[in-house]
């Protein structure tokens, strides 16, 4: 009598519906990539803030995720005043002298570098968060300034900085718009004043050039400034380097 055969086993397809969701949800990522590459940087950082919200995440730049010190930091020489430099001097004690009165004598600071003279103003003291227009209760300031200024022949650099919290806004994209255009707008005002263009330079450098840390409110607030030079030129130098300690 003649063995039957056995009928092959039915293959199962259900591996089928697992790896067809794979592949969904696989393109939906696909699809998703795409369109944050194609919607701009701007608009990546904000998916990224959404899904860190709802994850209950902070997003951290990614300069400040790398370990301090790890390169020894530059000596930067130590400079004083020229004789020239120290009868400016007296013009800045009235200018801090001022701003005391008003309530704001921790909002300016001094500097004397090898290249000149940095008179540094914070974000509140000239203008409303986000803004680049002068305030104009501000104006007396600017005016001392420039009384400092008008009867030197030094350039004069204003450079615009900004902490490192995003905007993105119809008049400023970023932070590059708003630190160039508050760096301007000083510049316009000596201008108007009387300072000849030619002696003027606006410069914007956004968050590229922190002086603090960004990780906390107070080092933010400290990093929106706006920093006046006057700077040094032959015959007119109103800083020198200070003679090294033994």
């Amino acid at each position: 009598m003649a063995r039957r055969k056995k009928c092959p086993e039915e293959v199962s397809e259900r591996w089928a519906i697992p790896y067809a969701d794979f592949l969904t949800l696989l393109l939906s990522l696909f699809i998703a990539l795409f369109a944050v590459a194609q919607a701009g940087k701007q608009a990546a950082l904000e998916y990224a803030q959404a899904f860190a919200r709802v994850f209950g995440m902070r997003l951290v730049p990614f300069q400040e995720t790398l370990p301090k010190q790890i390169l020894p930091q530059p000596v930067v020489p130590r400079s004083e005043p020229t004789e020239k430099g120290r009868k400016i001097q007296k013009q800045i004690r009235e200018l801090e002298e001022m701003l005391k009165r008003m309530g704001l004598e921790g909002e300016f600071k001094v500097a004397y570098e090898v290249i000149g003279i940095r008179l540094i103003l914070q974000e509140k003291l000239l203008f409303n968060s986000g803004s680049a227009d002068l305030k104009p209760e501000m104006y007396p300031v600017l005016d001392k300034i420039y009384e400092i200024i008008r009867e030197l022949p030094n350039p004069v650099e204003v450079e615009g900085h900004t902490d490192s919290i995003p905007i993105s806004t119809e008049r400023f994209p970023s932070n590059w718009e708003l630190s160039s255009s508050r760096a301007a707008s000083i510049v316009r005002y000596f201008i108007a004043k009387g300072i000849a263009p030619e002696r003027l330079k606006a410069s914007g450098y956004a968050d590229t050039k922190p002086i603090a840390s960004n990780t906390t409110p107070e080092g933010r607030a400290q990093n929106r400034r706006v920093e006046v030079v006057i700077l040094n030129i032959k015959g007119s130098e109103l800083t020198k380097q200070a003679p090294q300690q033994p």
